[in-house]
């Protein structure tokens, strides 16, 4: 079914590595740009439920009474590669290349070195609040970037969104089900039906529901994303949320929770209406907390200072009892060390000084860097 390890392409100029992985009408190639001696990903057009494969690589249709769906959707697969090209965006993967060979059709994509948001949650369970959150004004970015050019992306999900680990940018990928629509928000072409349960909102489960430009199915596919990211979950389906409601851990602040459950409302009306509004939303919330822990860390550093300057005035102030018990011992070892020599004692008490400034400058140290 797939091209085999080292199959060349495009007259020598890709080489394939091996394969990524396999959706429903293509499969995605690591492979080797031999003329830049550069990795990149190739996605081939291979519907699998109406093609196969001969022993030359080239695609062949089951039956001729597919051919005519088989066309439509290499069109359509064609004309993706064409609308995710157009796109510049950090947040959103690129596309250099389109060709047609071997009876079927390839784009050539950037290879990100990383793993998805579903592959980190599950090695390394859920995230902080203001992890999930810096994750998700990020992948939001990229999704009001399509928005603002009438393009839907459909399949929002954790594992469509790549994180590089070069600098761990999360980067949307996979544009098989997006919906290009014209300046009157009419669909340019057919909508390709897909549903990715606890992401997909209810109007993806009934075809021909959406017939116009629709920002919040989108969006309830970000705060569906935002949820397994704090909880490590997958969220129940639509048709059980509509059923029993969605449940969301009270381990999760109150304004985050409401963020999700805005984004996940049933009903579209009723939906946050847009990314942009969703991401100020949790904006909001991500700096509320940031401004109570610096709070926080403001009242411990102050205490602390408080904690020092009594210290520091006990050194030179406090009056010694000399017939206090601690005193006499601490006394006699200091005498056992100095003897008369008043030097060496004030030079002790100043290493002493010191290392308490120093044990108080690494407790603030970690309280800052945390």
């Amino acid at each position: 079914m797939y091209l085999t390890d080292k199959k060349i392409l495009q007259n020598g100029k890709y080489r394939i590595i091996c394969v990524l992985g396999q959706g429903g009408f293509g499969i995605t190639y690591l492979a080797e740009n031999l003329l830049l001696d550069k990795k990149v990903a190739i996605k081939e057009f291979f519907p699998k439920e109406y093609c196969d494969r001969d022993s030359t690589s080239r695609l062949t249709l089951g039956t001729q009474n597919n051919a005519e769906t088989v066309g439509r959707l290499k069109d359509r697969f064609l004309k993706e590669a064409k609308n995710i090209a157009k796109l510049d965006h950090p947040g959103i993967i690129r596309i250099h290349d389109v060709f047609e060979e071997n009876n079927t059709a390839y784009y050539v994509m950037d290879y990100l070195e990383g793993e998805n948001l579903n592959e980190m949650v599950k090695r390394n369970g859920p995230m902080s609040e203001a992890k999930a959150i810096e994750y998700i004004r990020k992948v939001g970015d990229a999704l009001d970037y399509i928005h603002s050019r009438n393009m839907t992306h459909f399949d929002v999900k954790p594992a469509n969104i790549m994180v590089c680990c070069s600098d761990d940018m999360p980067v949307l990928i996979d544009f098989g089900l997006s919906k290009q629509y014209d300046n009157k928000g009419d669909a340019t072409s057919t909508l390709m039906q897909g549903v990715s349960h606890g992401y997909s909102p209810i109007e993806l489960y009934n075809a021909g529901a959406i017939t116009s430009f629709s920002p919040q199915t989108d969006v309830y596919s970000l705060g569906a994303t935002l949820y397994f990211l704090l909880i490590g979950k997958v969220p129940s389906s639509a048709m059980q949320i509509i059923e029993d409601k969605l449940m969301i851990s009270d381990c999760i602040s109150y304004k985050t929770r409401q963020c999700i459950y805005n984004a996940m409302q049933p009903s579209r009306s009723k939906r946050t209406r847009s990314i942009e509004v969703f991401i100020s939303e949790i904006e909001c919330e991500n700096a509320t907390q940031l401004l109570e822990v610096s709070c926080q860390n403001l009242s411990q550093q102050s205490e602390i200072s408080s904690a020092y300057s009594q210290i520091q005035s006990g050194y030179v102030n406090q009056e010694i009892d000399e017939d206090d018990e601690n005193y006499s011992i601490s006394s006699n070892f200091l005498d056992r060390i100095c003897g008369n020599k008043q030097w060496v004692r004030d030079l002790l008490n100043a290493v002493g000084l010191i290392l308490l400034c120093l044990l108080i400058l690494y407790y603030l140290i970690s309280i800052i860097s945390n």
